[in-house]
């Protein structure tokens, strides 16, 4: 029936312009190619392109991927609203395109838009480059798509979760860092956490409040030591979307600066951000707290959270920098007494989860129908510190 506007001569422009994302006749529609391939970064552009499209109570997504690792369509099926993910499997290392014809993805799109005019196989709204995707701008979008679990695989992963130890009536929390034994990621030591910090987290969450605690990774981590109510995924190669559903069922989740913090704020669950690299905040209502590594200047001043952020550090590009042209910066990761705090503080703000948790209605406000651009972004840093300040300990679960 859209395509009748195409074909029909007799249908003016004003037609095509009308009404748009306001009928189903007329949707919205978005075409974006994205070149990442990233696990966090990947995750939070196709969220974000979903919550574009759901500024709209009509909208078409087609997406072009490059589908070179493990998890790459396991990604694009937890991400609602995705209507056609097109995967492109062939890939050329960036050191080999260097004297190259530009080989990005979305010029057989623009040659396709030139030949065929008419039709609406090749029609589009917005075209977002993967610069325009930009999931820091996450937070100034209304009505956040938020990650779900495909019907088809909820059964079959909840079975293997429990084989694996997992207790369905009692809850979990999602613990995840960044090691330096990942060969491939050595070049973000300082987005690395403390392995022995979170060893002894996990024996709080168990042992004082009482959970059950699972860990998110790859193989390449340290091997933590088997005990009871410890599910470590981690041992599992490619088991991306297995660790996704754990953490859709989880109380809350503690993470470093890596790709599966993202998971958190996905599922809109509560979510710590700790040994904060970035000053990158979450989006959406859940509850969501900053620690940052602290860092101690060449004059003597540790600074961490707040002050970090003001003094221009809590960048990662800034700070690596730095220390690689010799200036006497010291970083010191969190401890463990850190992180047991904040996840003292997400067990209280979550207080009314006690096995695992269910899936809610996703509730939104009314689609604006249209999009501001660029995105219209403010600072939404929440570090632990000042959350404390606040004397709530308790919110509302998502």
């Amino acid at each position: 029936m859209r395509a009748e506007l195409f074909h029909k001569s007799s249908v003016s422009d004003n037609m095509i312009c009308r009404d748009i994302g306001r009928t189903a006749l007329r949707p919205f529609v978005i075409k974006a190619s994205l070149r990442e391939t990233s696990l966090g970064d990947f995750l939070t552009k196709l969220i974000f392109l979903a919550t574009l499209k759901n500024q709209f109570d009509y909208g078409e997504i087609e997406l072009r991927y490059r589908d070179v690792r493990p998890y790459s369509s396991e990604v694009v099926s937890i991400v609602p609203g995705i209507d056609r993910a097109i995967p492109i499997r062939w890939h050329i290392p960036r050191w080999a395109r260097l004297g190259l014809p530009d080989t990005r993805l979305w010029h057989h799109i623009a040659r396709s838009i030139d030949g065929n005019k008419g039709s609406w196989g090749s029609f589009c709204d917005l075209y977002p480059t993967d610069w325009m995707v930009n999931p820091r701008a996450l937070h100034a979008l209304p009505n956040p798509v938020r990650l779900k679990i495909p019907a088809e695989h909820e059964q079959r992963l909840a079975d293997q979760l429990q084989r694996l130890g997992a207790n369905p009536d009692r809850w979990l929390a999602v613990v995840h860092y960044r090691a330096s034994t990942y060969l491939t990621k050595r070049k973000g030591q300082l987005r690395n956490g403390n392995p022995s910090a979170q060893l002894e987290l996990i024996s709080h969450i168990i042992e004082r409040l009482g959970g059950q605690a699972v860990l998110l990774g790859h193989p390449e981590l340290e091997a933590f030591p088997e005990r009871a109510n410890f599910i470590d995924l981690s041992r599992i190669k490619d088991s991306f979307l297995l660790q996704a559903f754990a953490c859709s069922k989880a109380r809350f989740l503690i993470a470093g600066p890596s790709g599966p913090l993202n998971l958190g704020w996905g599922f809109q669950i509560p979510t710590g951000l700790v040994d904060a690299s970035d000053g990158v905040g979450g989006w959406g209502s859940c509850e969501q707290v900053i620690l940052t590594h602290e860092v101690t200047t060449p004059e003597g001043k540790r600074l961490q959270n707040r002050a970090l952020f003001e003094n221009g550090l809590l960048d990662y590009p800034v700070l690596r920098d730095k220390i690689r042209a010799g200036e006497p910066y010291q970083v010191r990761k969190n401890s463990a007494e850190e992180l047991i705090a904040v996840a003292n503080h997400l067990y209280d703000a979550s207080s009314r989860t006690t096995g695992w948790r269910t899936s809610s209605t996703e509730v939104g406000g009314p689609k604006p129908n249209h999009i501001v651009w660029p995105p219209q972004t403010s600072e939404n840093l929440t570090f632990f510190d000042e959350r404390l300040d606040l004397h709530s300990s308790t919110t509302v679960d998502a």
